[in-house]
């Protein structure tokens, strides 16, 4: 027995009514469960039951055993003093107020019939399953999972707004601060994205500005907070970068980030580290107000524009200092700008847009409608399961709902286990 179980059979009345009974015997009746609560106090609010021939009116607390009041320290927490009703599936101690009087006790197991438990077990039992209701989900149609997905993907844009909202305070609405923070980390992708998320904060934006139109001073200052000038460097390139670094670190008084572990280990040759900080560098060169661009832009065919830089002259023949390859034009691709559109631009759109006082979905689904799925390991097990999965929103739905529903056994808060409950 889970718990969010416990919540559904409260929340939708899945249990037999007459003659209802608490745990003292006192005649009960549930006139509403209440309003889920998705804050902090108890878990269900503006609740109304009859209670020994009263109506009462208040919050109500659910637990798989009473015991669980105390553990979770309720019973120290003044938002729980004014519950009316707890809700439990058995009763293993009298729970009572801070008076001593006994809260009224409704335990479940004794009126939630064999059939709608059994329902449940076979749906979203995970044996032998990659997904626990992957045999029954056909029953989910087209038109649900259209607005099931559009629902998960604006849940996990809301999870990155969280932190970029963190962010615009950190650096005091400074909206191109927080897009050059959250690009580095973007460009770093999972290897590198920390240490380069770290570097970026140790570098002004001010200094950024004063270093447009200068290529080789910022190509410098991103590769020097980031720890690729140090040691013994036999290449020439590398050396002008280093003496440039050094000049712009005394001039501006910069101090660079100990420890930072930037890697090449599996990495591809295009993602290394060095040429996607020359890409950044490339772009910061040119774009001296990037956010403003970011957000003027209708589509992310015409933001790829200003993102596709091109690097020549040494980046032509190198993907590392010191490591000569075949001459290539290292041009930033159309699915590393997806990547970061996904992760970064659509995200602080939307924030901004938020921020600005507006809603910001009808924006974010004109981008990212235009986005190409994502192909990996979670999308891919969907797809043979027929779920239809038509661009970038639909994708990132798809690994939220894995991530925070699939995964952690969530099934009766998500739309598909809701519905096939009901069948």
């Amino acid at each position: 027995m889970q718990e969010v179980l416990l919540h559904y059979l409260w929340r939708y009345q899945k249990f037999s009514h007459p003659n209802l009974v608490s745990t003292s015997g006192k005649e009960l009746g549930v006139v509403h469960t209440g309003t889920p609560n998705t804050g902090g106090g108890p878990d269900f609010s503006g609740a109304q039951i009859f209670y020994d021939g009263l109506l009462w009116n208040g919050p109500v607390e659910v637990h798989l055993k009473s015991s669980d009041w105390y553990r979770h320290n309720h019973h120290l927490d003044p938002n729980y003093e004014n519950v009316i009703l707890h809700v439990i599936w058995e009763q293993d101690v009298e729970v009572a107020y801070p008076n001593g009087k006994n809260i009224p006790t409704l335990q479940l197991r004794d009126v939630v019939d064999s059939e709608t438990l059994d329902r449940h077990e076979r749906l979203f039992r995970s044996l032998h399953k990659k997904l626990p209701c992957e045999s029954e989900i056909h029953r989910f149609s087209n038109f649900q999972w259209q607005h099931w997905l559009e629902r998960l993907y604006v849940e996990r844009v809301e999870e990155r707004v969280a932190a970029i909202d963190a962010l615009v305070a950190l650096y005091k609405r400074d909206w191109e601060r927080v897009l050059f923070v959250l690009l580095f980390k973007a460009y770093g992708l999972n290897i590198n994205g920390t240490a380069f998320y770290e570097s970026a904060q140790s570098i002004p934006i001010a200094v950024v500005r004063k270093l447009v139109g200068n290529p080789l001073d910022m190509e410098a200052l991103f590769m020097g907070q980031s720890g690729l000038l140090e040691g013994i460097l036999d290449d020439a390139y590398q050396k002008e970068l280093k003496k440039r670094y050094e000049y712009v670190k005394t001039k501006f008084n910069l101090v660079r980030p100990e420890g930072l572990g930037v890697q090449f280990s599996r990495l591809r040759p295009s993602n290394f580290p060095t040429l996607r900080l020359a890409q950044l560098a490339a772009l910061y060169t040119q774009q001296p107000t990037l956010f403003q661009e970011v957000i003027r832009h209708p589509n992310p065919d015409v933001a790829y524009g200003t993102f596709a830089v091109v690097l020549q002259g040494y980046w032509k023949t190198h993907y590392n200092f010191g490591s000569q390859s075949a001459p290539r034009i290292k041009k930033f691709s159309r699915s590393f700008f997806d990547l970061i559109a996904i992760n970064t631009l659509l995200p602080i759109r939307y924030a901004y847009t938020r921020y600005l006082g507006g809603m910001g979905e009808e924006d974010l689904f004109r981008w990212v409608e235009k986005i190409p799925q994502e192909h990996n390991r979670i999308t891919k097990l969907f797809d043979q399961l027929k779920v239809p999965i038509q661009h970038a929103g639909d994708s990132q739905g798809i690994l939220h709902l894995f991530k925070n529903y699939c995964q952690k056994n969530q099934c009766i808060s998500c739309n598909v286990g809701f519905h096939l409950m009901k069948l």
